[in-house]
């Protein structure tokens, strides 16, 4: 009669790591991911004195929350000792914030707040646009596209905001994140946060170089994998004086990134030309996120000299001209 063969306590215990490490990884997971994707806003009343319980066995009733979201609140609010934080009020959430971002928002004890998703890679009007979108919604009107595009280049103004580079224009450092900014918020206000966010995020140790190059990968790349690739190329040809040649930059003064590139816009005679002027653009040409400033930091390094993408966005790259074109005849062709 054969014997069972018994599970030791050394196999229990690497299965239980693995189970605790993968519900770790998802817990880790789940804080930083939006609730839903829907920008449709819910109204939240928090009653005072109503425990945290009550608070997250409502929000998982009104289907605002799953079940796994209740407990992993409680378990973040453990852990960071937050349990008594949340503030009795009425607030009116988008659907699509992180874990994170709604324990935030209901430890603030403010409510309606105007909610703004900044995208990464937008030029400074186009988050003018989005802000102003924002506040019209609600009828409010303390934000002012034209004031804040005037800001971002008043250069005592730019002081103020101790950034330490030296800059005429604040294009670059409108950190793309989501932001709840308060009914009344000014012009100001709206680009002070935007500032101080990237500090905090981005930290001092950069250059102007560093966030002008970061936002052409950021408008040139596509996701975390393509990104020091292409931040590497553009590395290597700036720094052996080639001309950068990236479309990104002739869209700029476009002010159009749908815009479709003619040969004339490649012979046109502005600082933002890459095909035709060495060396990088005055100003970056976006507002990039933390990846792609970071792929600048830590480029992919290579032979590579050209890329381009497919129309599934698909890279491509290339060593000499001759393969390059090989590529663009058989991918854009």
């Amino acid at each position: 009669m054969e014997k069972k063969k018994r599970v030791t306590p050394l196999v229990l215990i690497v299965i239980l790591g693995l189970l605790l490490a993968g519900l770790f990884f998802h817990y880790k997971k789940t804080l930083s991911q939006p609730i839903a994707e829907s920008s449709d806003r819910v109204k939240i009343v928090i009653e005072e004195g109503q425990s945290v319980k009550d608070i997250l066995n409502s929000l998982v009733e009104e289907n605002f929350l799953k079940k796994y979201h209740s407990y992993y609140i409680k378990l973040y609010l453990k852990l960071n000792k937050l349990e008594g934080n949340l503030q009795a009020g009425v607030y009116e959430l988008p659907k699509e914030l992180t874990i994170i971002e709604l324990i935030e928002a209901l430890q603030s004890g403010r409510t309606q707040d105007v909610w703004v998703l900044i995208p990464e890679g937008l030029r400074k009007d186009e988050v003018a646009d989005l802000v102003k979108k924002e506040f019209e919604k609600e009828d409010l009107h303390s934000f002012s596209k034209e004031e804040f595009l005037i800001l971002t280049e008043n250069e005592e103004y730019i002081k103020t905001l101790n950034l330490p580079v030296d800059v005429s224009n604040l294009e670059g450092f409108l950190f793309p994140d989501r932001y709840a900014f308060p009914r009344d918020a000014t012009s100001s206000i709206v680009i002070g946060r935007m500032v101080d966010n990237f500090k905090t995020k981005v930290g001092e140790d950069y250059t102007y170089e560093d966030i002008i190059l970061a936002s052409i990968v950021e408008r040139e790349g596509y996701n975390q994998n393509d990104r020091p690739i292409i931040a590497g190329i553009i590395l290597k040809r700036y720094d052996e004086g080639w001309l950068l040649q990236t479309d990104a930059t002739l869209l700029y003064p476009v002010k159009d990134w749908k815009h479709t590139i003619t040969a004339q816009d490649k012979e046109d005679d502005n600082a933002y030309n890459t095909y035709k002027k060495l060396g990088l653009p005055p100003t970056p040409i976006c507002n990039p996120g933390l990846q792609s400033i970071e792929a600048i930091w830590k480029p992919q390094k290579g032979s590579y000299y050209f890329y381009i993408h497919d129309k599934e966005k698909n890279p491509h790259f290339a060593t000499t001209l001759e393969e390059h074109n090989a590529n663009v005849a058989k991918y854009l062709r």
